[in-house]
């Protein structure tokens, strides 16, 4: 509510129709009747005014009022109206303008309107000129008149509904009661109800009998008839039986959730309820309508659904939202593709590229350090046994090292024991740390690979579908190029049906291995923790195509029940049933005992095949050099035989 420095924005409105005919005296008495009451009403709308300024109702809340016809008193009653900085409009109800309803439709987020139940054409007006959208929450109406029982009657051919913000001031001179008038639902048999809400008096102001929230106060409906629709594709059992079973609730979970949900609404409010069945949530046809349940609730067949609905923005001109009381998760599930490196990878990952560069370049120093000491012990030491110090010996000696073949000679000298002692010790070091990768890199979890729809896409894996109609529709009005490249790929086959399976089957071929299945959350996870095995559930991985989002209870458009249900929803928030309901109705996820999981280690053929290829490499080069040997020897034989029959000194190879 604005303050009376900033202005307010309000529509007062204003008729009666009061004789004008009568003697001078009952005309005098009359009119001065009618002002002592106008006046008491204009004091009651200031102390409203101030409650509701009090309370801090939203800024651009209104006021709205309807006084009588004559001149005079209209002068009257718009001297008060500018007093309480508010602005005003008269029109006659007896001559009631064609754009009224233009007038009540303002762009302010409360209304209050103030009518002279007097009037004779008060109940056309309401009932006929007055849409009943103008009775819903953001229009507060007093409706003022001296006659309980007549207005009521009036007000009994009113649409109203339990929405309703209808008061009825029932005013003598200067003190008025008020009562709270509303009809639980006008359209399906309800009653008019008017309990007292309050006294007023000029001297002492408003005092209230009622506080507490206006649904608690009408919670009871008197049992009135309500039609509603479940989203069941396939059902193979009586509806109430079905809906009422909690036997595998992984199975339409989230549609008997929200007949739950609905059930307690029922009971709260006290009013009966009639549910349907149809097949699909509701998807724009080829003739542009819907169907399933968006379109029962457009043709306002049903009143509001027992399934939630996904927020769409082609449903909103036709069906309102309300409270989002189910969490939709669906996502691809699948077991860990395993890591094939290449043949090589697996015996360089454990030392990085500079490491492997940098113990190269030590075995050069080593080699070369090792030339040194023992050709200088070899030609120092007389009485020392002679040391094979040849470059192939020295490099055979320092690979010995390195794969811990031990010595393969002793040397004399300390400088050559030292130097020996540091090669050992630098290579054990060197050795630990290649063999602790290697054992690391079989032992630990193989590396996530696969983190969205382009890597699964790119992936070996095969992919399938769950098959409803939310996934189906998904794939038509999507406009993300990964997951259109993904059904193109992998989905599609030469029917659209290839690649939508049923929960079991889907989760049956992820159990196998090699297969991504796209499934709700609330359906996949109690089948896993029946049928998988701890190592199987804690190989498992989950992608999503989609965003985790809510489900709406969802109503007619413009539907007077909206609030009611946000209410009782609200409310079974508030005492902690909503949060019951969901962990009884949505599966936990399976989870992973670690201590419990068995560490199978595979090393497979092509990584293995390193090992193999080294060994073939090393056996063709030791014949390729024996044949070269056996070449040289044969060389060197003949020569040694031609010399021995001319009487030269033979002469041998590798001999120095």
């Amino acid at each position: 509510m604005r303050n009376t420095q900033s202005s307010l924005m309000s529509e007062d409105i204003r008729a009666a129709t009061d004789n004008e005919e009568g003697d001078g005296n009952n005309e005098t008495q009359a009119t001065n009747l009618t002002e002592k009451r106008n006046l008491g009403v204009l004091s009651l709308i200031k102390d409203i005014k101030k409650g509701f300024t009090s309370q801090n109702k939203p800024p651009n809340s209104s006021f709205s009022t309807l006084p009588g016809s004559f001149r005079q008193e209209k002068i009257t009653m718009s001297k008060q109206f500018m007093k309480y900085s508010l602005r005003f409009l008269f029109i006659d109800l007896n001559n009631c303008p064609a754009n009224l309803e233009s007038v009540l439709r303002r762009r302010n987020h409360h209304l209050a309107v103030v009518v002279n139940g007097d009037c004779e054409n008060v109940t056309n007006v309401l009932n006929v000129q007055t849409d009943k959208k103008y009775f819903y929450e953001t229009f507060h109406w007093l409706i003022v008149d001296n006659s309980k029982n007549a207005m009521l009657f009036k007000l009994d051919k009113v649409k109203l509904n339990i929405n309703s913000e209808v008061h009825l001031a029932i005013c003598e001179n200067s003190s008025c009661v008020i009562y709270d008038v509303y009809n639980p639902a006008s359209e399906h048999g309800g009653k008019l109800v008017a309990t007292v809400l309050g006294h007023y008096k000029t001297d002492i102001g408003y005092k209230a009998e009622m506080s507490q929230n206006k649904y608690w106060l009408r919670r009871n409906m008197t049992g009135v008839n309500f039609k509603s629709a479940v989203v069941l594709p396939r059902l193979d059992k009586p509806l109430k039986k079905y809906l009422e079973d909690e036997e595998n609730r992984q199975i339409n979970s989230m549609h008997r959730f929200q007949t739950v949900c609905v059930n307690y609404c029922r009971d709260f409010f006290n009013f009966s309820l009639e549910i349907q069945r149809t097949n699909s949530w509701g998807y724009i046809q080829s003739d542009g309508h819907f169907d399933g349940l968006v379109s029962l609730l457009e043709r306002r067949i049903v009143d509001f659904g027992s399934s939630p609905l996904i927020f769409k923005l082609d449903r909103l001109p036709v069906i309102d939202y309300s409270f989002g009381n189910w969490i939709l998760r669906s996502t691809f599930i699948y077991r860990r593709p395993d890591v094939v490196a290449e043949y090589y990878e697996i015996f360089l990952r454990p030392l990085s590229k500079w490491v492997w560069i940098c113990v190269l370049i030590a075995m050069i120093v080593i080699v070369i350090a090792l030339k040194i000491v023992l050709s200088n012990e070899s030609s120092i030491g007389n009485n020392v046994e002679k040391l094979d110090s040849s470059w192939s010996f020295l490099w055979l000696y320092t690979f010995g090292a390195f794969c811990q073949q031990g010595a393969t000679f002793y040397p004399k000298f300390f400088s050559s024991r030292i130097l020996s002692i540091f090669v050992y010790l630098f290579c054990i070091l060197i050795y630990q740390f290649y063999s602790a990768g290697i054992v690391s890199y079989l032992l630990m979890d193989p590396p996530r690979i696969i983190n969205n729809l382009e890597d699964l896409t790119e992936s070996q894996l095969r992919v399938g579908i769950e098959d409803i109609l939310i996934d189906r529709n998904y794939f038509v009005q999507t406009t993300d190029p990964n997951a259109i490249a993904l059904f193109e790929r992998k989905i599609k086959g030469s029917s659209n049906d290839s690649g939508f399976y049923s929960p079991i089957e889907g989760l049956e071929m992820v159990r196998e291995g090699g297969f991504a299945f796209h499934v709700e959350t609330s359906t996949a996870y109690p089948i896993i923790e029946a049928t998988f095995t701890n190592e199987l559930i804690c190989e498992l991985q989950e992608v999503q195509m989609y965003r985790t989002q809510p489900m709406h209870t969802n109503l007619q458009k413009n539907s007077p029940f909206k609030e009611m249900l946000n209410y009782c929803m609200f409310k079974l928030s508030e005492n902690g049933n909503m949060d019951r309901l969901r962990k009884h109705w949505d599966a936990r996820k399976p989870t992973c005992i670690e201590s419990a999981k068995k560490t199978v280690i595979h090393v497979s053929l092509k990584e293995f095949s390193c090992g193999l290829i080294s060994l073939l490499y090393g056996i063709c080069f030791a014949l390729l050099f024996l044949l070269m040997e056996i070449v040289i020897y044969k060389r060197y034989a003949l020569a040694n035989m031609v010399k021995v029959k001319i009487g030269l000194r033979p002469s041998y190879p590798y001999i120095n």
